[in-house]
């Protein structure tokens, strides 16, 4: 199988098999597509993979661990034969002709390529921005050249075609937490990246309401969310890409609960614990906030 696969896509799963089906229906029957199917001890009736057994370059990981989308997605990346890795969720789609556009780059020397993202949001969703925004940043790595904006502000994993080569020569690998798993991958091939290419050919389809992730909210992933963001500044930081870092106040000022500032209190002793002052931030936030207001009613 290794010296016949071109594509790896690898598909985190949890309780979602009728969207799983169709979204592995967008991907198109050929002998050169492993389909890897990373399944997060979803329970039995979610977990009929017997429908998939028709098509023979379906390969399914099962965990009875509840790990998590970012461990699902590093189990699937060991089981990758491909020469080029593609992500997908498994309640989102791939857009009809997607393969043409990534059969142009089979053989390039490029090790990642961005693609844009078709988003259908969800009903009365307040970010529906930021999809405009990606639109409009990918626009201009093509046209001006700006490719450092797209490359760390795109946290997300998938309308990327990376080069196998760049994750495993790189140690590169998801964050196993609850939350926010794919943000620190996606930075890190961005930057261990020698020769990236912008496409605004749009390859997938993100489907908002669908997602299983955004549904998770408690005041734990908010914590965890915190922390990840923190990393997330530090690593930028030491690539001195430091003006794409994360805000942190919006996210900090969530875990202030009156009943439980436990939260509040370990996620302010992470900040120092990664020398990053408090009330730097607090004024970074208020000299930036009329600017992210902008933004925001710029692309809504």
């Amino acid at each position: 199988m290794s010296n016949q696969i071109n594509y790896s896509i690898i598909i985190p799963h949890k309780n979602t098999i009728e969207l799983l089906k169709n979204c592995i229906d967008s991907i198109p029957q050929r002998g050169d597509i492993q389909i890897i199917i990373a399944d997060d001890n979803s329970d039995s009736y979610n977990s009929n993979f017997d429908i998939f057994t028709e098509n023979s370059n379906i390969t399914i990981i099962n965990s009875n661990e509840g790990i998590g989308a970012g461990a699902a997605r590093n189990a699937g990346l060991k089981k990758a034969f491909g020469k080029w890795i593609l992500f997908a969720d498994a309640d989102d789609l791939f857009i009809e002709g997607f393969i043409e556009h990534l059969d142009k780059y089979l053989n390039s020397q490029y090790d990642l390529i961005y693609f844009g993202i078709q988003r259908i949001a969800a009903a009365n969703e307040k970010k529906k921005y930021l999809y405009k925004e990606y639109d409009y940043l990918i626009q201009n790595a093509i046209n001006k050249k700006e490719y450092d904006a797209y490359k760390y502000k795109s946290f997300f994993p998938w309308g990327k075609m990376i080069k196998t080569s760049l994750i495993k020569d790189n140690n590169i690998t998801f964050d196993e937490t609850i939350v926010a798993n794919d943000m620190m991958f996606s930075i890190k091939t961005a930057y261990h990246s020698k020769n990236t290419f912008f496409n605004s050919n749009k390859i997938y389809k993100y489907i908002a309401q669908n997602s299983q992730l955004t549904k998770i909210k408690s005041i734990e992933s908010d914590f965890i969310r915190f922390c990840v963001y923190v990393n997330i500044n530090c690593f930028l930081k030491n690539i001195n890409k430091n003006k794409y870092k994360k805000d942190l106040i919006m996210p900090l000022k969530k875990l202030i609960k009156k009943n439980n500032m436990n939260y509040f209190h370990n996620a302010l002793i992470y900040m120092k614990k990664n020398n990053i002052i408090f009330i730097i931030e607090l004024l970074n936030f208020f000299i930036l906030f009329p600017s992210k207001i902008f933004y925001k009613l710029l692309y809504r």
